[in-house]
């Protein structure tokens, strides 16, 4: 608070970034808004969940909400060849070659997300870059090995968890065995407790 003020006086702005903004309760978010009012800070949350239903509205209606969308397959393609290409802040410097099908198996599994898709070829470089230099080369069978499993979506307490409940309920209600066991098992693998 004093901090901001001082930057103020000297013609200053403070951004305040809070991520998870969902995870703070009313009145912690409720402390926020006089300082938000007066200019005193720039305030900006990330959060994963609706912030109509998350974020406060008294808070809210001093906002602007920008929605992130996901990245297109084209545009996850070419953030992992940027990051096969940089030898800085890539893998450059491994000399890693990727087919094009182990690319495209990469981004399909990201659903979009960009971190995911990097994690997911940081798993499948793992597997070549300790070989010769001649034989760095990720196919579509080293990159499906490296992603056997892909992280199951799920929030025990958000909206995943609902719409997956739902589907467990649904299935028990149609006398639907098969759909009711699968929908619990994906519950239990995702960390659902019993």
């Amino acid at each position: 608070d004093e901090a901001a003020e001082q930057w103020r006086l000297h013609r200053r702005r403070t951004l305040l970034f809070v991520d998870e903004i969902h995870r703070f309760n009313k009145a912690q978010q409720d402390a926020f808004l006089p300082h938000v009012e007066s200019g005193l800070i720039t305030l900006i949350g990330a959060t994963t969940e609706n912030p109509s239903f998350e974020v406060i509205s008294p808070l809210l209606s001093r906002t602007r909400v920008m929605v992130l969308r996901p990245f297109t397959e084209e545009e996850l393609a070419e953030i992992l060849r940027r990051a096969l290409r940089d030898p800085r802040r890539g893998l450059g410097g491994l000399s890693i070659e990727v087919e094009p099908e182990a690319i495209d198996h990469m981004v399909r599994a990201a659903d979009g997300d960009a971190r995911t898709a990097l994690n997911n070829l940081e798993a499948a470089v793992s597997l070549v870059a300790g070989r010769d230099a001649g034989d760095r080369t990720v196919t579509l069978a080293l990159a499906e090995a490296a992603l056997q499993r892909k992280a199951l979506q799920y929030d025990k307490a958000g909206e995943e968890h609902y719409n997956l409940i739902s589907a467990l309920h649904k299935s028990l209600r149609g006398s639907d065995p098969d759909a009711a066991l699968y929908w619990l098992a994906r519950m239990l693998e995702a960390g659902e407790d019993p």
